[in-house]
């Protein structure tokens, strides 16, 4: 493998000292294939009579790097056990430091206290503070690892939720709290959400292609016109076992107030829509404004459908962006 990589390597031009270690060690195992190992290098001990262990046969037979095998050799001689996820091994303090050889409760208590205060702090901002608060020195490999594999779910980064300052506004506070209270009192299965999606490119063609390893250069891929257009979903969701989960449909350009009362129109027609159902939509133009400025009192004159808006800035009590999320995959 590693002959194939520095052949591809000298066909592109490259120097091949350049890239060092990076097809050598450096995958990143579970503590169960710690274990594995660990198991295998004791029996070895056992059955060699003395003799030492071949790590080479051990990194064979457990699927794993001889670097990786060596570390958990050391691990087992230095402390007579595989090191736990929460035993992660730290560097000894140069500076007079508490010389305990893993991260403590205190350590552990103050990185976390770090991450509430700020989700979006780095590594290097995480190895700073520790050794202000508590003395101890880490890497970075270090605590990227420590908030990998030490907590019940992997603490791995991951695009935020942006909530926008005017969210917590004094009026729409209380604006989500009659909605609260008006929601609570009603049957459930006569909810209907509604909301629509804009469709561009990214999501239309989520295909995604690799990156050329030695120039850096982004393939490209030959697609239809349709690829650059916009569309738009338009749909509702609920509980309701008289009518399907989801009212849906996908059209061109995005969507206004003319086509918003024709997919209301259309999900009425097909009997997703049922007397005294609540339908809750948010605050947007399309919903109140132009031809829609009477959707309300329609609704409720024809129909007996009353119409119920969610407090400003507050998506998450749509539960039709999950349905969105499910559609555009």
């Amino acid at each position: 493998m590693e002959d194939a990589f520095r052949d591809l390597a000298v066909r592109e031009g490259f120097d091949v000292n350049h890239f060092g270690g990076v097809y050598s060690n450096g995958k990143s195992h579970s503590y169960t294939t710690k274990l594995k190992v660990a198991a295998a290098i004791a029996l070895a001990h056992v059955k060699s009579s003395g003799e030492p262990v071949n790590i080479r046969a051990i990194s064979r037979q457990c699927k794993v790097s001889r670097t990786f095998a060596t570390k958990i050799a050391s691990e087992l001689e230095e402390h007579g056990r595989a090191i736990a996820p929460n035993e992660i091994i730290r560097k000894d303090a140069s500076d007079g430091g508490r010389g305990s050889r893993s991260l403590d409760e205190l350590d552990v208590l103050v990185l976390f206290r770090l991450y509430m205060d700020e989700p979006s702090r780095g590594l290097r901002s995480y190895v700073s503070q520790l050794e202000y608060f508590t003395g101890t020195i880490v890497s970075e490999t270090t605590l990227g690892r420590f908030f990998l594999e030490a907590f019940p779910h992997s603490a791995a980064l991951y695009r935020p939720s942006l909530v926008p300052y005017d969210k917590f506004r004094p009026d729409n506070y209380m604006t989500a709290v009659e909605y609260l209270n008006v929601i609570e009192k009603v049957d459930p299965y006569r909810l209907k959400f509604g909301d629509e999606k804009s469709l561009k490119g990214q999501e239309v063609y989520s295909r995604k292609v690799r990156r050329h390893p030695f120039t850096g250069e982004i393939p490209h891929l030959l697609t239809n016109s349709d690829f650059r257009n916009t569309y738009s979903l338009t749909g509702f969701c609920g509980i309701d076992r008289r009518s399907s989960a989801v009212f849906c449909s996908i059209h061109d350009d995005t969507n206004d107030a003319t086509e918003f009362s024709v997919q209301v129109e259309q999900a009425i027609a097909r009997g997703y829509f049922h007397r005294r159902d609540i339908l809750v939509l948010d605050n947007a133009a399309i919903h109140i404004g132009k031809e829609n400025t009477v959707l309300e009192e329609w609704l409720w004159t024809n129909f007996e459908i009353y119409v119920l808006f969610l407090p400003p800035r507050s998506p998450e009590l749509n539960p039709i962006e999950l349905v969105w999320g499910i559609l555009v995959q």
